[in-house]
């Protein structure tokens, strides 16, 4: 063959592997072009939401979380279509609020009851939803979310103010004359306007916008009258001007706390409105609030030991008159961390607690995450801040969610289905939610027959025997620890004549809420009805067992108060458990046969 031929056979060659090269080049590209991301999702729809969040009540209500969780897991899937799949970092943030969020749902198999634990799931179902949206956003865009917080502190500050002036409003936005924003909780809504102050503090460099936000949000603060709050805020601010890089930035600070003060005595000079600002000035490790608290925390502690796995959500709110040493009746337990380890036991509270410890050292956090970290973390020991999920958003975008392994998911078909699944969950249960909180209570009950809430009010409603008999099993079968489905009862075993039964019942009910004087008299009385009907019909024994029983209630009552602690006799309601004088003269006349 000759060289000519052989140079162009060559050439012929290698052109054909050229080609196929550039075919191969290109389906690669088209292959890489269909995975990677044809466009960022828009980021004013997640500072929208954080916007808009706080004012649903700061999520409070498992509704309000579902409508949440709806929103972040359309979110999701909408990141997923722009992007072709989501971004997963393994670290203790993400495990911390995944195992709290599905332990609150496992524990419905041991909980108190076993209803309403259901709802703890939907309601920080969000928390790990949120983290997951963020580990899809730049870092950049994260700081924007954060800014959110401040705008929407100023925003509500100024709605909430003003519409509190209208008679009608008025108590939707003040609780004892304080400012309690949309949250209508003063401490949880301080705490947010606190967490506005320290973004706005934060920054390395204040605009003109600043100054102002940080007095508008700053007289919030003292307008809500939480003193734990204010006492934190001060910490805060302290911290902010000894720790922060720029010098006329700290200057500001100072001022800015000088002009809260002066804004602050000024308008209760003009409005006579002091009661909210003078509790400033009551602040005391003596007050009833203060000691209230600590016997909050005394009587739950050696619950939170006998029982390491928890109660389940409301658990602590139905089963605290079994064990409590005074006179309260709290939903909460004003202590986030002993309020986690009541709910889902160590486990949670523990990895939660490193998670936050953990993002606390860590060097990339900065003045303004640590400031948060201490703020929300400090004010959720004497409060109940992280049951409004927004405050735990707010803890979510100061904490580490930026280490860890990182796994990158292709696919869409798991997404979509998971993301179907939590959409119609939330939305079956928040509307037997809505349903509940807006006191449509048999409609409640028929979407979710869960909802112990619901047959309550419809027991404590009811006038027919045969309905209370049966909403008092109802509620018995789903919680083994209400004193009025026991009362209940004991009234219809009373007007059947069966005393054994009511006597059975009624000390149930009795146990569950030991400092209630009214149930005492009501077994008084039914007990000494049957002493009469016995005697009148000739059964002596019958009559003399009843009396045994009646003569056995002022020993109940010295019991509860022999156990009661002195803290109890040092807040504001005191035990009463004192029989009235006709209940006395009966029982002398009965000693005295």
């Amino acid at each position: 063959m000759s060289k000519k031929k052989k140079a162009s056979k060559k050439s012929a060659n290698q052109k054909i592997i050229q080609n196929t090269k550039n075919k191969r080049t290109e389906v690669s590209k088209n292959a890489a072009a269909a995975y990677m991301p044809a466009a960022a999702p828009d980021p004013r729809i997640l500072q929208g939401f954080l916007l808009i969040a706080p004012f649903l009540w700061g999520g409070f209500y498992e509704a309000v979380s579902c409508v949440f969780t709806i929103f972040l897991a359309g979110y999701l899937l909408y990141s997923v279509r722009r992007t072709g799949g989501l971004t997963l970092r393994v670290n203790l943030t993400l495990i911390s609020v995944l195992v709290l969020t599905l332990m609150y749902g496992v524990s419905a198999v041991w909980a108190v009851d076993h209803g309403m634990a259901v709802f703890g799931f939907v309601k920080f179902l969000p928390l790990p939803l949120f983290a997951l949206v963020l580990m899809q956003e730049k870092a950049e865009e994260r700081v924007k979310l954060l800014d959110m917080v401040p705008v929407s502190g100023c925003l509500m500050t100024v709605l909430s103010f003003a519409l509190s002036w209208i008679p009608a409003l008025e108590k939707y936005f003040l609780v004892n004359g304080r400012l309690a924003g949309f949250f209508q909780y003063p401490n949880a809504f301080a705490l947010f306007l606190i967490a506005g102050v320290v973004i706005l503090a934060g920054k390395d460099t204040w605009s003109k916008v600043q100054i102002p936000g940080c007095v508008i949000l700053l007289f919030g603060v003292a307008l809500t009258g939480s003193r734990t709050a204010f006492a934190v805020l001060l910490i805060v601010m302290l911290g902010m001007v000894i720790f922060h890089k720029n010098r006329r930035i700290r200057g500001a600070l100072l001022l800015l706390l000088a002009v809260m003060v002066a804004v602050t005595a000024l308008y209760a000079v003009l409005t006579g409105n002091v009661s909210n600002v003078g509790r400033y000035l009551t602040s005391s490790l003596h007050a009833s609030t203060f000691l209230g608290r600590l016997l909050y925390f005394k009587d739950a502690l050696p619950v939170i030991i006998r029982h390491p796995f928890g109660l389940g959500y409301m658990g602590y709110y139905y089963l605290q008159g079994s064990f409590q040493t005074g006179v309260y009746s709290v939903m909460n337990i004003h202590n986030e961390f002993l309020q986690v380890l009541l709910d889902v036991g160590w486990v949670p509270a523990l990895l939660t607690a490193a998670a936050v410890v953990k993002s606390f050292m860590k060097k990339e956090t900065g003045l303004t995450g640590r400031m948060l970290l201490f703020a929300i973390c400090a004010h959720s020991m004497f409060d109940f801040d992280l049951q409004f999920i927004v405050i735990g958003f707010v803890l979510l975008l100061a904490m580490d969610l930026e280490t860890g392994r990182v796994w990158r998911s292709g696919g869409k078909i798991w997404v979509q289905i998971a993301a179907g699944i939590l959409i119609i969950v939330n939305c079956w249960l928040g509307i037997a939610s809505g349903l509940y909180r807006t006191g449509n209570l048999k409609a409640a009950s028929a979407v979710y027959p869960g909802c112990t809430g619901a047959w309550l009010g419809m027991l404590s409603q009811a006038e027919d025997t045969e309905e209370m008999e049966e909403l008092a099993d109802k509620i018995l079968f789903w919680n083994q620890s209400v004193s009025l489905a026991y009362s209940a009862k004991a009234r219809l075993a009373y007007a059947e004549g069966d005393f054994e039964a009511m006597i059975e019942y009624k000390r149930k009910a009795i146990a569950l809420a030991r400092y209630e004087l009214e149930e005492y008299l009501d077994y008084f009385d039914m007990l000494y009805t049957g002493i009469r009907l016995y005697a009148e019909a000739g059964d002596e024994n019958s009559a003399l067992y009843c009396r045994q029983k009646l003569l056995e209630i002022p020993d109940m009552l010295e019991e509860v108060l022999e156990g009661t602690d002195k803290l109890a006799f040092r807040i504001h309601d005191k035990p009463e458990l004192e029989l009235p004088e006709e209940y006395k003269e009966v029982l002398e006349s009965l000693e005295s046969r």
